[in-house]
């Protein structure tokens, strides 16, 4: 089964309780968003969401480079990208790496 952890982080960053959501386990999201909110850094002004897909590896770094996908001004797109690298290696529970081995994060920019 192809599961995904889904996420949706908002700016500024303070994660509502149910803007959280993972697939295989409420404890993920949070864990997981935290990680993600402290590097979301969208350009001034920019408002918008956009969507990136990306895998991990059971390290916690990267298997690839993150997709954004949707809509998104090249500055937004630009700054979901940097967020999601300059963030690993994610720290995440190894022993339930088939929960959180597949990602999406919907990051919002709000003025």
């Amino acid at each position: 089964m192809n599961r995904a952890l889904f996420l949706l982080l908002t700016m500024p960053v303070l994660l509502a309780p149910n803007a959280v959501r993972a697939a295989a386990g409420d404890d993920l999201g949070p864990l997981l968003g935290n990680q993600v909110a402290r590097c979301w850094n969208p350009p001034a002004g920019s408002t918008g969401t956009v969507t990136v897909r990306f895998d991990l590896k059971k390290d916690g770094t990267l298997a690839a480079t993150p997709v954004v996908n949707g809509l998104a001004s090249a500055g937004v797109a630009k700054a979901a990208i940097h967020a999601i690298q300059f963030c690993t290696p994610f720290k995440l529970p190894p022993e339930r790496f088939s929960d959180w081995q597949h990602v999406v994060v919907k990051l919002r920019a709000s003025p």
